[in-house]
This record gives C-alpha cells, sequence and structure tokens, in this order.
C-alpha cells in the first residue's frame, strides 16, 4: 500500500510540475527532482531523490518565496539508506528533517535557472543529532 502511496504522489507531482531540478550536495550527492506551485507566487513543493558515494534516498520540502526577493526559506524531510552528505561527517544520519534558505542567482538564461542553499539538518536515525549541509543546482522549466 505504502508503494502504491508512493508512486501515486510521484506521478501527481511530475503531472503538476513546474520545473524540473538537478542538484549536487547535501543531503545525498546528486539529486534529480521537480518543483511545483501549491500557492502561487508563494509557496513551492519539491520532491526530489538522490544517489552519492555513501547514500541514495529521497525527500519533499515546502519552500517559501520571500516577495520581492530571489530568496526562499522552507522546511522539509529525507529519508535514505546511508548517511547523508553533510558536516560535521561523525554526527550524519539516514533520516531527517531540515530547513532550507536558498536564493536564485542572476543569470540572463532564458527558461534555467541556478540556484543555492544552505540547509541545516537535525538527524533523527541513527543518532540524534545536527549538521549543515550545501547544494548548488540547476532548474529548467517556467
Amino acid at each position: 500500500m505504502r508503494r502504491l502511496l508512493a508512486a501515486l504522489l510521484l506521478v501527481l507531482a511530475f503531472g503538476v510540475a513546474q520545473r524540473a531540478e538537478v542538484s549536487v550536495g547535501s543531503p545525498f550527492g546528486l539529486q534529480g527532482g521537480v518543483r511545483f506551485p501549491l500557492v502561487p507566487l508563494l509557496l513551492d513543493g519539491r520532491a526530489y531523490g538522490g544517489v552519492g558515494l555513501e547514500a541514495m534516498g529521497g525527500g519533499v520540502d515546502l519552500l517559501l518565496k520571500v516577495p520581492l526577493t530571489d530568496l526562499y526559506v522552507g522546511l522539509g524531510g529525507f529519508y535514505g539508506t546511508g548517511p547523508a552528505l553533510t558536516f560535521p561527517q561523525e554526527g550524519r544520519g539516514q533520516r531527517g528533517v531540515r530547513a532550507v534558505l536558498g536564493t536564485w542567482l542572476n543569470l540572463p538564461l532564458p527558461l534555467l535557472g541556478v540556484y543555492l542553499e544552505a540547509q541545516p539538518v537535525y538527524y533523527l536515525t541513527p543518532v540524534q543529532s545536527f549538521g549543515v549541509g550545501l547544494a548548488v543546482g540547476v532548474s529548467v522549466g517556467l
């Protein structure tokens, strides 16, 4: 039943997606996903999956756009099969919640956006600890 629900949510996410994204960095190394509007010009959702040297997994984020700026903030969760890519190395976990502090870089490219994110993380398993990750990504779409 969980797999069916996950597959249904993934199909729904691709159906309403506004942008396709690829990023390098936290939490898994190389991520691919979709970003879709929940409240136009204010709130986006993001679903992603990723793979890295030590882990693979996926997650979801809610991203609130800061009006009249290129900044956004968010909150999300992730689950992976190995330790996520954040610092400090000894405190990394497989499941957690994270904040997202991001900005779009102002590049004059049509339908292509580049973003940079800092991600404070609280790991829930296997040990409870804090970490900080960084990611840079490319987003294609409207």
